[in-house]
């Protein structure tokens, strides 16, 4: 949900990864892809190396122009064994090569300690044509998934629901909005070929004007009455994560694939991404002084970066120093606690959230609801907007 930026005071990054790179935990299988037409060796190593997988995505996305690496900063987190995520998960890379030592198709086995039943097979990325390689690197998961005590692979999860979800399925011709990942179509013919069970999450797309109707503005005033509506405090910023955190594990509780937040793990995750955060992109609602409900936005930064980059320094200069004007903003989040469920605290969120944005950008977006979640999207619907991209969750049971 939230996608963090490159840490912008770190000069250097540890690679842990990197360090663990030679430490191979099984022989390699060799076996033969008619596809490409070459030998392949598949390798086990504790985590995924950063440089190994920035060269995958390099051929995978090699000219691309919708491109945006939306994923690198997110492996700098899950490969750091001393982290508060990745100390609380079990992991295994999976990289499978051709006889010349190119990676044809790789992926990070990551199993949670509060989602012990599902294997995640994440960070995947494999070159067109690699059917073969695919198989060989999804039967070497479901093996080390049953030995871990797992029931399922889940696949286009990259650790956490948070760090977000989904292949894309559609709108190939276009960038994503920051936040949601651009991944080539083959990957759907890929799984869908493997019997995988295939999970949809649909966007919408809203206009500005979308949001001015006057016909709300009497629940408005009521809802005033019953809520409270505020900006998050970053001079409190560990509290105000507490806030978020504990939040996150109420509204959500119900969710298909959300599974329990540490406080500081989200600490870990907004902090790299702090630089371009500002306090009105986290609104709380409060009723009583009780926090109740929250809404996460943020603007569409990848109209910020160019083809293949991540957020970093460039990007930071664009958008504070030199000002670059964003088109797009993005609706992450909206959570309520059960008991404010079906009230008008959401539309007093959404309004605060336009009331912020009205005179700033063109569009909005929001997104990562499952097709058969018909509360949520009735909700969505409320202001008559476009069918945005859809993404693609795949399942399979062992």
């Amino acid at each position: 949900m939230l996608t963090p930026g490159t840490e912008i005071d770190d000069s250097i990054k540890t690679c842990y990864a990197c360090e663990a790179e030679n430490n191979i935990s099984t022989e390699p299988e060799i076996s033969i892809d008619p596809n490409i037409g070459c030998t392949m060796q598949i390798t086990c190593s504790d985590n995924l190396c950063p440089t190994e997988y920035r060269a995958i995505t390099a051929r995978v996305y090699a000219g691309n122009p919708c491109f945006r690496d939306s994923l690198s900063s997110i492996l700098t987190i899950i490969n750091n064994p001393k982290g508060a995520f990745a100390s609380r998960t079990q992991q295994q890379a999976l990289v499978v090569k051709d006889d010349e030592g190119t990676p044809l198709a790789s992926a990070l086995l990551l199993r949670a300690e509060k989602l012990p039943d599902k294997v995640q097979l994440s960070f995947f990325e494999a070159l067109p044509n690699a059917q073969e390689a695919v198989a060989q690197l999804v039967e070497n998961a479901r093996r080390i998934a049953r030995e871990w005590g797992a029931s399922s692979l889940l696949v286009s999860m990259n650790g956490h629901v948070n760090y977000g979800l989904g292949f894309l399925a559609d709108s190939f011709e276009e960038p994503c909005c920051f936040g949601s990942s651009y991944t080539p179509p083959h990957y759907l013919a890929y799984f869908r070929e493997l019997g995988f069970t295939e999970h949809r999450l649909v966007s919408y797309r809203y206009p500005m004007s979308s949001f001015t109707g006057r016909q709300e503005e009497r629940i408005l005033e009521r809802t005033k009455t019953r809520f409270s509506f505020r900006k998050a405090d970053f001079s409190r910023l560990q509290d105000e994560i507490g806030v978020y955190t504990r939040l996150n594990n109420e509204c959500f509780a119900n969710h298909p694939l959300y599974f329990y937040r540490y406080e500081d793990e989200d600490y870990e995750l907004f902090k790299p991404f702090r630089w371009f955060l500002k306090e009105e992109n986290l609104l709380i609602a409060e009723h009583g002084g009780i926090p109740v409900a929250f809404l996460l936005w943020y603007p569409d930064f990848n109209e910020l970066i160019r083809p293949g980059q991540e957020l970093g320094l460039l990007a930071l200069l664009r958008y504070k120093v030199f000002r670059q004007r964003i088109k797009r903003f993005k609706i992450v989040e909206i959570g309520v606690v059960p008991k404010f469920q079906g009230s008008s605290v959401i539309l007093g969120l959404f309004h605060a959230c336009y009331e912020l944005t009205k005179n700033r950008f063109q569009e909005c977006e929001s997104g990562w609801i499952f097709s058969e979640n018909f509360k949520s999207r009735n909700i969505c619907r409320r202001w008559n907007p476009e069918t945005g991209p859809t993404y693609s969750v795949f399942t399979l049971t062992l």
